[in-house]
């Protein structure tokens, strides 16, 4: 079965102070995926015909992190795990965009 979405979270990790910023210097893009991975083991995503994967640098340095959701090119700033949960439940289980998260690269 091909999946309905894609989500990409940005995992670049590059030195503190370097002129791009990284995702990883505001929180972190590694916890939010391990949020969708826990979501993903649960089933809670599979059923919803989500594929999930950590991507490299996706050009939004100083707003991570991210996640980003294809085919709908939704771009969220996810901060916690509640985001990620709530991100879980409408995009992908009701085809909500959540407009509180998202933003424009």
């Amino acid at each position: 079965m091909a999946p309905k979405y894609h989500a990409f979270v940005c995992a670049t990790q590059r030195p503190a102070g370097h002129p791009r910023g990284c995702c990883a210097s505001k929180g972190g893009g590694q916890p939010l995926f391990d949020r969708l991975m826990q979501k993903f083991q649960q089933g809670m995503l599979w059923e919803k015909g989500v594929s999930i994967a950590q991507a490299s640098c996706l050009g939004a340095c100083n707003a991570g992190p991210v996640l980003v959701v294809y085919p709908d090119n939704i771009w969220y700033r996810p901060e916690t795990a509640d985001d990620i949960d709530e991100i879980v439940a409408s995009h992908f289980g009701q085809g909500q965009v959540v407009e509180r998260l998202r933003f424009q690269p």
